[in-house]
């Protein structure tokens, strides 16, 4: 779930993820080999170099002819410049045990998505391991983006509340046509101003996993009495664009659990009862950084 390389990243050069790789996916992949060096400081350099001469065989040697599968699609040439203006600042080769290494640019922490590892012949750098890190720090990215949405939703609560709820809460993230009974509706003339903005259309429990709100899709359990309410946000593909599952109600912080593979079809049948204790577990500061 999330963990303090995720964070990292959403703090740093914006480099995260794609950027590990910069405009690599934008160059014909040759048929090479890759490339082993004697020291994993030998392997950093040799990416520095390929990446700021655009020098595509140079790149399939150092990271493997393959190298496209890890960023499928383009990278905005701005993200190459931010890169290169990082590594000339600062570029350090950060030992993770004996096997492993990692190439961190900049001041901010981040550190490359593909490591370098020790094998027979000396070190290169893991494209398969690359992968599977950068979906890692996606999911990492994605969860702690879904902790502070709900976080702004119950603050939408609040307004809408002491708006035009008078008193009573949202049961809904999207108003149904005409109606303010969500914190979202369009502006028309003569209504209020909303509760929440247009992203609470990109939520919704039926929104296409693609389109899914930082892969996350979200829905209200509104209490009996209208006097409270649950909302809660789970992985629109388990595994993929998240793991944990994400719950926050009218008062205190957000809660959290993994309902496992099944997620999608057990989050959509929760109600206010079922989050409300027992499986969910509050997700505090520490906890947040730590995982």
């Amino acid at each position: 779930m999330m963990n303090a390389l995720a964070r990292k990243s959403c703090r740093g050069i914006r480099l995260a993820g794609a950027a590990a790789l910069l405009a690599l996916a934008a160059l014909a992949a040759p048929a090479a080999a890759q490339q082993v060096y004697p020291t994993p400081q030998a392997a950093a350099d040799a990416f520095g170099d390929a990446l700021a001469t655009s020098d595509r065989d140079a790149i399939a040697k150092v990271l493997g002819p393959d190298y496209r599968q890890i960023v499928p699609g383009g990278v905005a040439q701005d993200d190459i410049y931010r890169f290169l203006a990082a590594w000339a600042h600062k570029h350090e080769v950060v030992a993770d045990g004996d096997r492993r290494a990692w190439l961190a640019v900049g001041d901010s922490g981040w550190t490359m998505a593909v490591p370098i590892v020790r094998v027979a012949q000396g070190w290169r750098f893991d494209p398969v391991a690359g992968k599977a890190e950068i979906r890692r720090r996606a999911i990492g990215r994605n969860e702690l983006n879904t902790i502070d949405t709900l976080r702004e939703l119950q603050a939408a609560q609040a307004r809408y509340r002491d708006g035009v709820g008078q008193g009573r809460y949202a049961d809904r993230l999207v108003s149904r046509p005409g109606a303010t009974d969500g914190l979202y509706w369009p502006e028309l003339p003569g209504y209020p101003p909303q509760a929440y903005g247009p992203d609470a259309l990109a939520m919704g429990p039926d929104v296409p996993a693609a389109d899914a709100y930082f892969g996350y899709r979200y829905k209200v359990l509104p209490a009996r009495d209208g006097g409270g309410y649950w909302i809660l946000a789970w992985p629109a593909r388990y595994g993929h664009t998240g793991i944990g599952s994400f719950v926050i109600g009218a008062q205190g912080g957000v809660r959290e659990a993994d309902l496992g593979a099944n997620t999608a079809s057990r989050a959509v049948r929760l109600q206010g009862t079922d989050v409300s204790f027992g499986t969910f577990r509050d997700v505090g500061p520490q906890s947040a950084v730590a995982k």
